[in-house]
């Protein structure tokens, strides 16, 4: 057991892999810090926090103190498992871990090329691979009785699936923030990448966080 701290967030988290405990131990602790930043006033006590590639948790962990709820989307299994152990080592009840990938498309195929559950699984990768179900955004909606009024913000964070996800009409449609990663070294074209993304976005400016570049969409 690891015992870490984000933002005045103290919880617990299983060791697994010596890569993941040393992420937990050495790098977490100033882990996308300005991530946390531009969420975590937007949270909302009242409101639920969606999660989608939640990973083992980092993000949600210390959103469910500001949330009514998290719902946390993770299709890797390996990783899925973590995020339910850590869960359940912590006793959060508002936090619900769903293994599936978000999409339109009926099955996903995702993979990695060195190691599952490390953070990097990816459609765009072909080796490891395993077939995802899915779950559509509106579906999420109506599964969970989500609407525009009880959604604080949604996270997004898919190892280069956003250029699909993100030409879904629903999730278009709502007027809530998002935080979205992007994954442009990913793809051969980051010019057509960067494109494809202006078509959700619009003319906005890219953050960049060490080698990450995220964008924050607040349409209220």
């Amino acid at each position: 057991m690891i015992e870490v701290s984000k933002h005045g967030v103290k919880f617990k988290v299983t060791e697994t892999t010596e890569y993941l405990n040393y992420f937990w131990k050495d790098i977490f602790p100033n882990w996308e810090d300005l991530t946390y930043s531009t969420i975590i006033p937007h949270l909302d006590v009242n409101k639920t926090f969606l999660d989608i590639g939640a990973w083992q948790g980092p993000i949600s962990m210390v959103a469910q103190k500001f949330s009514k709820q998290c719902i946390c989307f993770e299709p890797d299994t390996l990783a899925f498992n973590n995020l339910q152990r850590n869960i359940e080592l912590n006793g959060f009840n508002n936090i619900t871990a769903v293994n599936r990938a978000v999409s339109q498309a009926p099955e996903l195929v995702l993979g990695h090329a060195t190691e599952l559950g490390g953070g990097g699984t990816s459609y765009l990768t072909p080796t490891l691979t395993f077939n995802s179900k899915t779950i559509s955004i509106s579906q999420i909606l109506k599964e969970y009785k989500l609407n525009e009024d009880n959604i604080s913000v949604i996270k997004i964070d898919i190892e280069g699936y956003e250029s699909e996800l993100l030409k879904d009409p629903v999730l278009k449609s709502l007027n809530v923030p998002m935080h979205i990663s992007l994954h442009p070294f990913m793809f051969p074209d980051k010019e057509a990448y960067f494109e494809s993304m202006a078509e959700f976005f619009g003319p906005v400016t890219y953050r960049r966080e060490g080698d990450a570049y995220e964008i924050f969409i607040n349409k209220q």
